[in-house]
């Protein structure tokens, strides 16, 4: 699917203001063919350098085996709904594109697992917003171009006072 035919739909996704603040959120990873594989809630904040339109996003996920996978990432805006990400298990950086209520993300990261491992894994994930607080993603995961696993995400963005664990 392309970005563009998301174009003039609303509420917007931008980065820069939806990933400033606390959120939480949860997320479900399925197989290809259905299969529960984890569950887990994420607990987020981010804060927006106004100089340089770049976020610094934490987020960590507490999967449902107790492992924990925290995410340190710097996303910088750049030209015609483009941004660029890093985060300190990238393999280069990540890739992202905007258009209305739309938010395509691509990256590889050295993912670790709960046995003590890691791997090198794709991420091809679309965010849509809901309204101003809410979105949600579909993503994919995948080695070698392959996807095996597909990750279905809610986001709510806390608003001052409600209950911040992040």
């Amino acid at each position: 699917m392309a970005i563009g035919v998301f174009r003039g739909t609303t509420p917007l996704f931008l980065p820069e203001q939806f990933f400033v603040g606390h959120l939480e959120g949860w997320a479900v990873l399925e197989s290809l063919v259905g299969g529960l594989l984890k569950r887990a809630t994420i607990a987020g904040h981010g804060e927006l350098d106004e100089d340089t339109d770049t976020v610094l996003f934490i987020e960590t996920y507490t999967f449902d085996d107790g492992q924990t996978d925290t995410l340190h990432w710097t996303i910088r805006k750049g030209d015609g709904g483009k941004y660029t990400g890093l985060e300190n298990r990238l393999e280069g950086e990540a890739i992202g594109e905007q258009a209305g209520c739309a938010f395509h993300w691509r990256y590889t990261r050295d993912t670790p697992q709960a046995s003590g491992k890691s791997f090198k894994l794709n991420f091809d994930d679309w965010f849509y917003a809901i309204d101003e607080r809410t979105c949600i993603v579909r993503g994919s995961a995948g080695r070698a171009g392959i996807p095996f696993a597909t990750a279905h995400v809610t986001y709510r963005k806390l608003a001052k006072g409600d209950n911040q664990a992040a």
